[in-house]
C-alpha cells in the first residue's frame, strides 16, 4: 500500500510541472503506441539538462517576440505549451542551451552585455552566434526525431525556425532597438551587464517558473 501511495504521489508531482504538461499535451495528440517511447526520450532529455547543471526557466503566457532567451541567471523558454510539435520545442530547449555553452564552457564575448560599441561588430558577432545556435539545435531535432520515430506530421518545424538562416534583416532590426535601449540607460545613469536588465525583460523575472 504505501509503495502505491508513493508511486501515485510522484506521479501527481511529476504531471504538475511545466515540462511534463507540455509532454502531456502532445501526447494527446499522438496514438498510444507513442507515449512510452516518447516518454522514455524526454525523461532523458530531463536527465542530462539537469546533470549539465542548465537553469531553465518558464514564462507562460509571454507577449515577448521571441520563444527562448539566454540571461546571465538562466535561460528563458517562453509559452511552451503554445508550440506547434514536439520538433520546435526539441530546438528551442537547445538552440537557447547553446548560447549557455557558448558564453559559459566556450567563454564568448557576450554581444549584448553592453560592452561593444561598434554596432557592426555586435551584429556580427551576435548574428554568428545565433547561426551556431540554430545549427547545434537542428542537431539535436534530429537526433531526437530519430529516437522518438514520429510520423512527419507529428514532428516537424515551422518555417519560422526552417527559414531563421534568411531573416537576418529582421533580427538585425530588434538588435538596433535593443541596441539603442542600452545605450539609453548607460547614458542615464542605470547598470547594465545583460538582457535580463532590459526593463520590458526585468519586469517579467516575478513571472518565471521552473521547467521541472
Amino acid at each position: 500500500m504505501k509503495s502505491l501511495i508513493k508511486k501515485i504521489l510522484k506521479e501527481n508531482i511529476e504531471s504538475n510541472n511545466n515540462y511534463q504538461k507540455v509532454i502531456d499535451n502532445f501526447k494527446n495528440l499522438l496514438p498510444d503506441i507513442y507515449h512510452e517511447n516518447l516518454d522514455e526520450v524526454f525523461s532523458n532529455i530531463k536527465t542530462f539538462i539537469e546533470e549539465e547543471g542548465f537553469n531553465i526557466k518558464v514564462l507562460n503566457n509571454c507577449q515577448l517576440p521571441f520563444r527562448g532567451v539566454r540571461t546571465r541567471d538562466f535561460i528563458i523558454i517562453c509559452s511552451p505549451q503554445n508550440y506547434n510539435s514536439l520538433a520546435e520545442l526539441v530546438y528551442i530547449i537547445f538552440h537557447e542551451i547553446r548560447h549557455e555553452i557558448q558564453m559559459g564552457r566556450l567563454e564568448q564575448i557576450n554581444p549584448l552585455s553592453g560592452d561593444l560599441d561598434d554596432f557592426e561588430e555586435l551584429y556580427t558577432l551576435y548574428w554568428d552566434m545565433e547561426m551556431d545556435a540554430h545549427k547545434y539545435g537542428l542537431e539535436w531535432v534530429d537526433k531526437i526525431g530519430k529516437m522518438i520515430n514520429l510520423p512527419e506530421k507529428y514532428y516537424k518545424l515551422s518555417p519560422m525556425v526552417t527559414k531563421y538562416p534568411s531573416m537576418g534583416h529582421m533580427v538585425r532590426n530588434q538588435i538596433v532597438q535593443i541596441n539603442k535601449t542600452i545605450n539609453d540607460l548607460k547614458q542615464r545613469g542605470y547598470d547594465y551587464n545583460d538582457i535580463s536588465d532590459l526593463p520590458n525583460i526585468k519586469i517579467l523575472l516575478d513571472r518565471l517558473e521552473n521547467l521541472f
